[in-house]
């Protein structure tokens, strides 16, 4: 990313009049009044007031000198900017206490307002209008740095590794941008494997703005490195524990940490769940030409650093104790637990898998459960099957057609009317390459180290094609087996919640609609029994739940 003689970064004054928001310059009225939220210090010129990487860093708003901001990237560091009187630092990280994701340097003897993050949220939620200018800007410099090509993170590993596909997946949908060297592809690969003295069979690898290495990692081991996880949970308490971070899960967690409740949300993968894999989302109320998952996500996470919840990822809920009638235990990953006065179960649902020979070998190796870019990147101008009748399916369907050369969609039925959107059917039958397969089945994959071919059962007759990618869409089984036998489920596993709890609820009163079998603990969104699978509806349910929560709270004072 190169710089012009003004300062500002080329990537965002391509932006026009956006670099203005991105990094506004506050009035002498709007200093005054952060000045209520934190104290001036005053700084020497190369002072560093935070390096990359560093927590809690707060916010510093300039009074009067320069300071420039650098971050570190593969080619070297580079200088994001230089920013005087009125400018202040942060990004949406800063809310949440994450790793700063630049260096910043005083140019020049400097005075700021430095207002820590405690503070920062106060202030935040207090002023409204001076919000609104730090919240947007914040908002799009994390946009920036998603976006950028100049990035310091170094993932080596294969296209036909499976744990390195989880992994880029991973880095992508928690917008940590990386530079990835394919050990097929690229011979910038072999030498960074000889120069930090790994091996191939030691893929993926992922090396640190630091130098650290990172062999075959867990997600958790990753975002640790970088900062991204929360800081350790292990015995915290809090008033709400929202177990999913997908659409109701966030919603829930803005509506309680909103009206003032101590709240964290706990996820494995990333903000967003199933829908945060979306390319696109038409049908959801207010975004007329539509908004990715991803987008979509990163909105709500914002929303929820805003007011103060905790999302923290990656963590995963791993048991849930219901025998304190006053605190719900939960234990987590990495041996740590958390304490919660009420629980709503936002777990969503996955896609179902097929019974089919040698699928796990085969995934990540042309079997896929989602249609991003990258997946985009990996069939282009070939063929793919996309396999369910699903909005997903078709979302799917139509995004890939912009990059495979034809996409068969698979489906057991007749038709797709049953399950698909109107407006979904129309493309897919507009769309000169793309072929609906009715009443077809997958029944064999073929290939050795990775998918070439598969045999389907089409009306009757078995055919063999030469398809390397497959995509699943398979309708949904339900994330619910880490509850335990603390809430009721349905036959197919789903939570059971209000009436329909029946018998099985074990209190004297009648549960609240999205209330569980078990007094305090909710359930929100595709988890839930007799949900509607659709985003707005868990976004309506994470919020309707929350209203419960505070009437099952009252009851306990």
């Amino acid at each position: 990313m190169s710089n012009d003689s003004s300062g500002k970064p080329n990537e965002l004054l391509s932006g026009g009049s956006r670099y203005h928001q991105v990094y506004p310059t506050l009035d002498e009225t709007q200093l005054a009044i952060l000045e209520r939220y934190g104290e001036r210090r005053k700084f020497k010129a190369n002072d560093i007031l935070y390096s990359e990487g560093d927590r809690h860093t707060g916010m510093f708003a300039i009074l009067s000198g320069t300071i420039e901001a650098t971050r570190a990237t593969v080619q070297g560091p580079r200088q994001l900017g230089t920013h005087g009187a009125g400018n202040f630092t942060g990004e949406v990280g800063t809310l949440a206490g994450r790793a700063a994701v630049a260096t910043t340097r005083a140019l020049s003897d400097c005075e700021a307002i430095v207002i820590d993050e405690e503070s920062l949220h106060a202030l935040v939620i207090a002023e409204a209008e001076l919000s609104e200018t730090i919240m947007r800007a914040y908002i799009l410099r994390r946009v920036a740095f998603i976006q950028g090509q100049q990035v310091g993170l170094m993932v080596i590993g294969s296209t036909s590794s499976a744990p390195t596909l989880r992994l880029r997946h991973f880095l992508s949908r928690n917008g940590q941008p990386s530079a990835y060297f394919d050990i097929v592809k690229h011979t910038e690969a072999k030498e960074l494997l000889e120069r930090y003295r790994v091996a191939e069979t030691d893929i993926p690898v992922v090396i640190t703005l630091q130098g650290v290495v990172l062999i075959q990692p867990s997600h958790r081991a990753v975002a640790d490195a970088i900062g991204l996880s929360p800081d350790r949970l292990d015995g915290e308490h809090f008033d709400l524990i929202v177990v999913g971070a997908g659409p109701a899960g966030l919603a829930a967690a803005v509506y309680a940490a909103s009206e003032g409740l101590k709240v964290a949300v706990l996820d494995a993968k990333a903000p967003g769940g199933q829908a945060g894999t979306s390319s696109k989302i038409e049908n959801y109320f207010g975004f007329p030409t539509g908004i990715s998952g991803q987008a979509l996500a990163g909105r709500g996470l914002s929303q929820c650093r805003k007011f103060g919840a905790e999302v923290g990822v990656p963590i995963e809920a791993l048991t849930i104790d219901c025998t304190d009638t006053q605190s719900f235990h939960i234990g987590l990953d990495h041996d740590e637990c958390v304490y919660a006065r009420a629980v709503v179960i936002a777990t969503g649902a996955r896609y179902r898998k097929p019974e089919l020979l040698r699928l796990e070998h085969f995934e990540g190796r042309g079997i896929y459960y989602s249609a991003t870019f990258m997946e985009g990147g990996f069939c282009a101008k070939e063929e793919v099957i996309v396999v369910g009748g699903g909005n997903s399916a078709g979302q799917a369907a139509v995004f890939l057609a912009r990059f495979a050369r034809h996409v068969h969609v698979v489906v057991r039925g007749d038709g797709l009317s049953a399950s698909m959107s109107t407006y979904l059917i129309r493309r897919i039958n507009a769309a000169a390459n793309i072929t609906l397969h009715t009443r077809t089945r997958i029944v064999e994959l073929c290939g050795e180290s990775r998918l070439e071919a598969i045999r389907w059962d089409r009306q009757g007759h078995i055919e063999h094609k030469s398809i390397p990618h497959v995509f699943l869409f398979l309708g949904a089984e339900p994330n619910t087996r880490w509850l335990g036998d603390c809430v009721a489920l349905d036959k197919d596993g789903f939570v059971l919640t209000g009436a329909d709890t029946g018998d099985k609820w074990k209190a004297d009163r009648p549960p609240h609609d999205l209330e569980t079998s078990r007094p305090g603990i909710f359930s929100a969104g595709d988890v839930r029994s007799g949900s509607v699978k659709r985003v707005a509806a868990a976004v309506g349910e994470g919020a309707a739940a929350i209203q419960a929560v505070h009437q099952y709270l009252a009851r306990r004072e």
